[in-house]
Parts: structure tokens; sequence; C-alpha cells
């Protein structure tokens, strides 16, 4: 079979810099496919399998590798249908990578990620990688995992290769605007800088040689992701489950009053997702705070070690006279900056109206130290709030770092076909201007064994430093 290429130009915006991407058009029809059992690969790593067409995975056992010889594929496009039998009495979950010239050190030319595969007990479920290969691919391979708490899974593999050679950027015309249509939303949205935007688009085109359909472009997508260090977007097939969202359990905050005259706030998880039950939470919130702050503390611990939530909005209102406002941070994205407002009670976008008002009358501000506990499981809406308070004066986080899940800057869009692709679009910025693009760092680290103590030792040396400090300066 003859292909042909063409390809237009269209300028797209990627990072700071603009992103020349060519508008996908390829060869002359689809190509046909067909059932295809490349040898085993011989040597290390080996397949567990002397088949390589399954792989069983327990506790002796989480990770296994079935390894093919795939030189007399080279340019093809290889689809894998992956089925996972759990033979165990709890839920298990499988975590399949394609693997191109695997080593026996665990590295490999290239490795992309599949989607977690949960199964039932004593059920199974399925999935269909695919992947183009280049033209010095020796070996492919899907290595799994079965994740904790690890049950028996049995998995096998089926593969179909295509019966055309493509060369890089050739795929089937009717995936063309598919394909042009998921690279403009990536590129326009995606809100990090690319450190090389021609190289992201033609790993892009790498990825997406061959393609038939849109499951296909799927997983040029993905690639795409893993490549920019994009480990919060996502791409899923019409027809597909969305990920899976965190079920939060609303619980209340904890309020302290300490012997040393130091007042402690707790935040716990919060269902922000009914209005109704997001005010009410933050006035709880709030009311604790003023009945501590009438007993005027000299300073205050705030605990975001176990704050999660899908709005920071509830949160920012209640502790507004914590924050030392109006602006505490920033949404930044491609299209500028969004200045956060918190002030009497009311959390709000600068310009827009109020996004939770709690109806305050005026209180006094606490502008004395405030010290912040962040840890692994300060997680989305906790995020937010631990950076509204980076750059707050006499202020210092203290723990681990966060848990790096920017949920609310994740863009969903509907594609064309149905295509859910989920871009991060937005990221905070805290008051100095201080882009967060990474888990927020505490000022000080805390050993493991300390940082669980309800109110760690050095936390409570740095406040009395701050008080003896600001009391000297009179």
């Amino acid at each position: 079979m003859t292909t042909q290429r063409a390809l237009v130009s269209n300028r797209l915006a990627a990072g700071a810099a603009a992103c020349a991407l060519a508008a996908f058009a390829t060869a002359a029809g689809a190509a046909p496919r067909a059932a295809c059992t490349p040898r085993p690969a011989t040597g290390e790593p080996a397949s567990q399998a002397a088949d390589a067409l399954s792989v069983s995975l327990d506790a002796a056992h989480p990770v296994a590798l079935a390894n093919w010889d795939v030189r007399w594929w080279q340019r093809h496009r290889v689809w894998i249908a992956i089925d996972a039998s759990n033979r165990g009495d709890a839920p298990a979950q499988v975590l399949p990578q394609m693997v191109i010239d695997a080593r026996a050190d665990g590295a490999a030319s290239l490795a992309q990620l599949g989607v977690p595969l949960p199964i039932a007990p004593h059920a199974h479920a399925t999935q269909r990688l695919a992947v183009y290969l280049p033209d010095d691919a020796k070996t492919l391979g899907v290595r799994t995992l079965v994740a904790a708490p690890i049950q028996p899974v049995a998995v096998s593999f089926t593969l179909e290769c295509s019966e055309a050679r493509f060369d890089v950027g050739q795929f089937a015309p009717a995936v063309a605007p598919l394909l042009d249509e998921a690279a403009a939303t990536y590129f326009n949205g995606f809100v990090d800088p690319l450190s090389n935007p021609h190289a992201a688009f033609e790993t892009l085109r790498l990825l997406a040689s061959g393609a038939e359909d849109g499951v296909d472009v799927v997983w040029a997508v993905r690639g795409l992701m893993q490549a920019v260090h994009d480990d919060h977007g996502f791409a899923v097939a019409a027809g597909e489950p969305p990920p899976a969202r965190r079920v939060l359990a609303t619980r209340a905050p904890e309020f302290e009053r300490r012997p040393d005259g130091t007042a402690v706030v707790r935040l716990h998880a919060v269902d922000t997702t009914t209005q109704a039950e997001a005010l009410a939470w933050a006035g709880t919130l709030h009311d604790g705070i003023a009945a501590l702050a009438s007993h005027h503390p000299r300073a205050w611990v705030v605990d975001l070690r176990d704050h999660d939530g899908d709005s920071p909005w509830p949160a920012l209102a209640a502790l507004s006279s914590l924050l030392d406002g109006p602006a505490v941070g920033a949404t930044v994205s491609r299209q500028g900056r969004q200045e956060w407002i918190v002030d009497r009670g009311i959390s709000r976008i600068a310009g827009a109206p109020a996004l939770v008002d709690l109806q305050l009358s005026p209180e006094p501000m606490f502008s004395g130290p405030i010290a912040v506990l962040i840890g692994p499981n300060t997680r989305n809406a906790g995020e937010d709030v631990t950076v509204a308070f980076r750059g707050r004066p006499h202020t210092r986080m203290f723990g681990a770092p966060t848990a790096g899940f920017p949920f609310l800057g994740v863009q969903v869009h509907k594609l064309s076909d149905g295509t859910m692709l989920g871009v991060l679009e937005t990221r905070d910025a805290d008051r100095t201007g201080v882009v967060h693009r990474v888990p927020v760092e505490p000022d000080t680290v805390l050993p493991a064994a300390v940082s669980l103590a309800p109110t760690p030792q050095p936390v409570i040396d740095w406040i009395a430093d701050e008080l003896n400090a600001s009391t000297g300066n009179r």
C-alpha cells in the first residue's frame, strides 16, 4: 500500500512562545490491521511467560513483563488488548505500561503509562493500548503492576498490527480533524511554559503515526502529556468513564486554645459540591475562629495537614481575619492573572461577585505570628489555602510538601467525537507573584515522627522566637 502526506500550517500558542503546529492530514486511506503475534524477545529483560502472551501478578510478583521482538514491525502501529482477571476476594487495580526497548535496569527508550484498570473481586476488565513503533524499535513490552492491597490477577494479551508501515505523521484521514482539534485544545490551554514547543509537537506527530480512530488519538495525547511532564491532565475516549474523583466526607474543623496563649485551628476534608453544606461548614469554621479570637491569642497555628476539598472559597472566607488580605493570591493562566480577594467573610475573584459571603460584621484582623502545618494530605483546595498564606508577614510553613494535585486548575473539554480532554489551564500564584507549579514546600521540613504531633515542638519554638523578637523591637 502506498501512502501520501500533506501538512497544513496552523500556529498555536504554547507556553510563552508560539508553537508552529501543523494541522494533520495524511494517508490515502485507512490501513487494515490484523492479528499478529511477534516473537518473544530474547535476552534480558525476559518475559514472565515463555510465549509472552500472559502474566500472573500476586504478592510475590507484583510486577511482570511481557516483551516481544518487533524488529519486523518497525513503523507499524500496534494495538494491545489487555484482559485482566481478579482471582482475589477484594478489589484490585492493575497499572499497565507500554515499554519500547526495555532494559534490564528497568529503563526504556520509551515508557508510556496506561490507565489504571480497576477490577472487582472475581471479575475481569479489559483495556486497549495503542502505540507506534519507530523505525529503530527492537522490542515492545507491556509491564504490568498490581497496586496494593495486592490481589492475585491473571493478565492476557492479544495483539493486532497495521498491515501498512507509516512514516512519522501519517495516519487515517478520518482522524485528522480530531487530532488537530485535540492538539489545538491542549497547546492553547496548557498553562505551563514548554521548554521546547517544537519538540512537544514532534512528539505528538510521532505518537499519532498510524492512528485510525479516536482511541488512537487519545493515546497520542496521553503520551504528549507524559512527555511534557503534565501529571494533571487526562484524555478519555468517547464512552470511557472519566477519572474517578476522590470521594470526600465532610469532617468538622477542630479548635484548641493552648495554655501558652496560642490558638489552633485544624481543617479537615470538606465536600463543597452543595452550596448549603459549604456555607454551613464555612460558618462553623468562622465561628470557631471568632470564639478563639475573643481570648486574644498571641499566635495561631493553622493545621492544613488533612485539608482537602473541591473549592477553596469557603475556607478562605472563614479564614479572612487571619489571612491579612484583601489580596491573598491569584489564579494565573494563558489569559492573565485573576486576584483572589478575601475580606470580612467574603471571598471572590477581583472584579467579580462574591463566591462565598458569610455576611459578617466588621471584626479585627490578626497580624501576629501564624504557623501553617502542611503535608502530603494537603490536597486540592487545601493547597490553594496554603498558597493564600504564602507571603503573609510573620507566617511560616512547617511539615512536608503538599500533594501537588491542582484539581481546580484542570478544565474539561468535550471534543467533537465525545473525547474528553482535561487540560491544566490554571495555576496558583501567591501574593508575592510566585507561581506554584510543584507541590508547596514547607519553610521548615519536619521529620516524620515529629510531624505527627498535634502541635510539633519546632512550631512552638518558632512562635516563641517570633513573640520574643516582636517584644524586643518595641
